[in-house]
């Protein structure tokens, strides 16, 4: 198949650049806190071939797709194009610096220990499993899971107006012809690979899945660089899939006279803070926003790319400035300048600019990726040798997502730096905000305290850069709605997470006598069970509400798609659904004028006067007012579906089909849904 095909040549793409930019990816030696070790290169050169390949190829496709768009096909003649030149491109670079490697010894290192195996294999399955739950088809229906049904009404609508009408450039469908201010990469990947001929579970599950198990790869590869071991990794994979939380206990507290009823009838994410029950600190974000896993994935394997730096940045500090006691001013300042911020080896420049060239490509996947990124490298820099490497991909990320983000969306004009004290807090004392951090946290707080008061300085800096950016996240706003950065206090917990996990794992590596063994296992099991005890509750309920029984289903191939082929509806064609959540408009990807009011709200756009026009056609009460508004709407087709009529008490449709013809009409139930054509006069 085309879509399989595609997804190689993805991994072939990043292949080649990881030989041609950081080949040091694939070596199996690599400096730790604790000097150099051996390690598998597949940890960290799996999330290096996927994240780069992907992002590379979808943007060559994307820009292609752009050029071509007068054409019938863009998006075919796209892939017809980019395809033949990424293979030949690759195999090329591949070929003429294949020296750079020893692919023999490589093959070699790549064999696993037991621990990595059984760290791959649950990343990997539970992976699966969450993507699979969350949206799958069964016998031609779409089941989408009902934690993520209003996420998936946008994103399904993306990946068809891709997928099926190729519309080039993307446009927003609920609010077409005003650009699009949404990070729309990842839904142009899995509409493209529909395209290809994947089934659209298939099509958005399987990147998803790689993705999500490049980010385990990534976590594992943070975590060899800072601890330096290989064994009780499962700890750390734990306590970054399960969260430390209060939520359940105060749950437990709530509930003490009938918990067997109450974790029955239970159907809301355990929290003990505003908006945590929402599911906005957990996998359960991970599922509603697909793109977040790549996103999440590229700055955890950026960030470990800049790991030996700090290692050695810490080491050397203290004999650098005992040089440096001496000398004078000027000679004290370019002794600094050339043995810390310059870059010591080619190589370092080289993995800048694949570093940058990542980060950079994934603006368009999830901006809040990116930033959060910068964030911790910027804490980072300060302690770090090499720090112009860090300054050369800060800049060519930030050139290419800004130019990214002003060519193919509007979103640039919605940007703007805001400081607020505590945005989720009402009450934003000091009090309030460190209960706020208590409970959101739990023990993790304590751990981590301790953790940073008895570790080495490299993770004293990881640690303290976590929290700078969740820091971030609480105090500074960069988008129209605040609720998004909960993306940048993800993105710290997990990080958090890393450190917890390490500080067991040295809990277990304690003294040698068997007795001491013994009774720092079973602290290290008895601390496990609060810090992920909200988390595995967490979990348990995303796998019962993602249950066939509590989740949706709509048509893979519904009427309305036949019926627009063979009417000569076309990707420029315009419909007016209003309210339109999800249903037939979405699951056809046709493009609307002016559609569900929360969806395009969230997305930044000003949406009164489409509905002021919106209204005065469904409000109309004389023929007259109504083909007015028709003419400045500009829509070909209107259509009126059950949450019109059942929301909307000043609906007149009577006058509306005394006008205009009724060209489409399908029951479900006790609800029709119409299509009039607004065309005719």
């Amino acid at each position: 198949m085309l879509s399989i095909l595609y997804l190689l040549l993805c991994m072939l793409v990043g292949f080649a650049l990881v030989i041609v930019l950081v080949p040091r990816v694939m070596q199996r030696k690599i400096l730790t806190t604790i000097g150099e070790r051996a390690r598998n290169p597949f940890f960290a050169l799996f999330p290096a071939c996927f994240l780069s390949g992907t992002a590379l190829m979808t943007w060559m496709v994307y820009i292609a797709g752009c050029l071509l768009r007068d054409t019938e096909h863009p998006l075919c003649y796209a892939n017809a194009v980019v395809m033949p030149l990424a293979a030949v491109g690759s195999v090329i670079a591949i070929v003429c610096v294949r020296k750079r490697v020893r692919f023999k010894e490589f093959v070699r290192s790549l064999r696993p220990t037991t621990s990595e195996m059984v760290y791959f294999a649950v990343s990997l399955s539970v992976s699966v499993v969450l993507m699979i739950a969350s949206f799958r088809v069964i016998h031609g229906d779409m089941c989408i899971a009902s934690p993520v049904v209003e996420d998936f009404a946008l994103h399904i609508n993306l990946i068809r107006s891709f997928s099926v009408w190729e519309k080039m450039p993307a446009q927003f469908p609920y609010f077409t012809g005003a650009g699009i201010n949404y990070h729309f990469m990842m839904d142009f990947l899995a509409g493209n690979l529909e395209l290809l001929g994947l089934r659209i579970d298939f099509a958005y599950n399987v990147p998803s899945i790689l993705a999500m198990t490049a980010f385990f790869c990534g976590v594992y590869e943070c975590f060899f660089r800072l601890c330096g071991k290989k064994n009780y990794c499962h700890f750390v994979w734990l306590l970054v899939m399960f969260r430390s939380s209060l939520g359940i206990f105060r749950f437990l507290q709530d509930n003490q006279g009938n918990l067997r009823e109450a974790f029955r009838l239970n159907r809301t994410y355990m929290g003990a803070t505003d908006y945590e029950w929402w599911g906005i600190y957990q996998s359960n974000a991970l599922l509603n926003q697909r793109h977040l896993i790549f996103g999440y994935a590229t700055a955890m394997f950026v960030v470990s790319l800049f790991l030996p730096y700090l290692i050695r940045g810490v080491q050397e500090r203290a004999q650098i400035r005992k040089e440096c006691a001496e000398a004078g001013l000027t000679e004290r300042m370019r002794t600094v300048f050339r043995k810390e911020a310059m870059p010591r080896k080619k190589s370092s420049v080289l993995t800048a600019v694949f570093a940058g060239l990542c980060l950079g490509m994934c603006g368009l996947f999830s901006a809040h990726s990116v930033i959060s990124a910068l964030v911790i490298l910027f804490v980072i820099a300060w302690f770090s040798s090499d720090q112009l490497s860090f300054l050369i991909t800060a800049v060519i990320a930030g050139v290419l997502s800004c130019t990214e983000t002003t060519l193919c969306t509007d979103s640039m004009s919605l940007f703007e730096i805001r400081f607020v004290k505590a945005w989720v807090l009402q009450d934003a004392s000091l009090g309030a905000i460190l209960k706020h951090f208590w409970l959101l946290l739990g023990i993790m707080i304590p751990l981590l305290i301790i953790r940073f008061l008895r570790t080495d300085a490299a993770n004293r800096v990881v640690i303290a850069a976590s929290v700078v950016l969740f820091a971030f996240g609480f105090h500074v706003l960069m988008s129209p709605e605040p609720l998004q950065n909960h993306k940048y206090m993800l993105l710290a917990i997990y990080w958090f997470g890393i450190q917890a996990g390490i500080a067991l794992c040295n809990l277990l590596s304690v003294g040698k006598k068997r007795i001491t063994r013994l009774a720092c296992m079973f602290a290290a099991l008895v601390l496990l069970v609060p810090l992920t005890a909200t988390g595995v509750y967490d979990f348990y309920l995303i796998l019962e509400k993602c249950k066939t029984e509590y989740g949706y289903k709509y048509e893979c191939h519904p009427g309305l798609m036949d019926w627009a082929e063979e009417t000569g509806v076309d990707r420029d064609t315009l419909f007016l659904a209003p309210d339109n959540f999800i249903g037939m408009m979405t699951t056809t990807g046709l493009q609307n004028y002016n559609g569900y009011y929360g969806f395009v709200h969230d997305a930044g756009y000003d949406a009164s006067e489409r509905q002021a026009i919106t209204e005065r056609i469904i409000h109309a009460e004389n023929e007259a007012d109504m083909r007015q508004a028709v003419e400045e709407c500009g829509a070909d087709f209107l259509v009126i579906q059950y949450r019109v009529r059942k929301n909307d008490e000043y609906l007149n449709e009577e006058l509306i089909a005394s006008v205009y013809p009724k060209v489409y009409t399908r029951w479900s139930g006790v609800s029709e849904f119409a299509v009039y054509d607004l065309r005719k006069k």
